[in-house]
């Protein structure tokens, strides 16, 4: 066991680098014009995530070689799922057709299910999830069909500071599965139309609120398109709730989502002085846009 989880750094910090050397090859050459371009960042970090997780979570007696292989590939579909999922936003974002977003949302959903199972080392079908705001529901096909509920509680800390000084939109929140809130201004950023921060979404009262809506639902998938980071940490969770019964209990409740965390990160490196700019926001504006919202600044 020690030398398992001695073996997880040198691959967490392998995923650090080759996840920002991706980043870095991506701003500099894939500029997201063309459907190609955005693909290629999509299936490449969902080969990244599921190839460095299943060689994290590799037993000492499997093949370097046959662990990577597998998932990196089954990552890179997932990805590219989530590249779809994307697709179908764009053509809300186009129609204002609103029999688009579900569809989406479970597009993405399967696809991030294909990464987190590749960076668990589990089979493409053996796990499924749907992220309904903080909520989490789970299926189990593995053995015998199971289906559970947890909580991500990184998530419902951002709803609720999403939540303060803003009424919840329910209808709108019904019609594109995450919760959404209604607010005069966000925050202290004047121009602002809206704001995705987790799983949660803040408009403005304002028409130009609901133009946003598309681009904020991009950043709530990008948000849950890291959720392979999670299956990272699954051998030192299950080691240590083996001996503290609190631990065993807490993750039976909850489902602790790092990707807050990772996205982040990856936010703050990617676009430091909060401007229009780098690759997280290219991506938002390339799929949540249309003629007319191309014309608006977006957070």
């Amino acid at each position: 066991m020690k030398t398992r989880t001695i073996k997880a750094f040198p691959f967490f910090l392998k995923f650090i680098f080759g996840f920002f050397f991706l980043f870095n090859l991506t701003e500099k050459t894939v500029a997201q014009n063309n459907d190609f371009e955005a693909g290629f960042m999509n299936v490449g970090i969902g080969s990244i995530l599921g190839g460095v997780g299943a060689l994290i979570n590799k037993r000492p007696e499997e093949k370097f070689g046959k662990i990577l292989f597998k998932g990196m590939g089954q990552g890179a579909l997932g990805g590219y799922l989530v590249f779809e999922s994307k697709r179908l936003v764009r053509e809300f974002a186009k129609s204002g057709n609103y029999t688009y977003i579900w569809p989406s949302k479970i597009v993405n959903s399967v696809g991030t299910s294909i990464i987190e199972n590749a960076a668990a080392k589990r089979d493409l079908w053996a796990r499924w999830h749907l992220n309904i705001g903080f909520n989490r529901l789970e299926i189990n096909t593995k053995e015998n069909f199971k289906l559970s509920y947890r909580i991500m509680p990184m998530d419902l800390l951002a709803t609720a500071y999403q939540a303060v000084d803003a009424k919840p939109d329910w209808k709108m929140s019904v019609r594109v599965g995450t919760f959404v809130f209604r607010t005069s201004e966000i925050g202290q950023e004047i121009g602002y139309y809206g704001r995705a921060f987790g799983n949660s979404i803040q408009l403005l009262d304002n028409i130009y609120g609901d133009l946003a809506l598309p681009h904020e639902i991009i950043h709530t998938y990008q948000y849950e398109s890291f959720s392979g980071f999670n299956n990272y940490f699954d051998t030192t969770e299950a080691r240590f709730s083996k001996n503290h019964q609190i631990l065993k209990i807490y993750r039976s409740i909850f489902y602790t989502d790092y990707n807050l965390l990772l996205g982040g990160l990856i936010s703050i490196i990617d676009n430091p002085k909060r401007l229009n700019e780098g690759i997280i926001e290219s991506e938002a504006r390339y799929f949540g846009n249309s003629d007319l919202i191309n014309k608006i600044r977006y957070n």
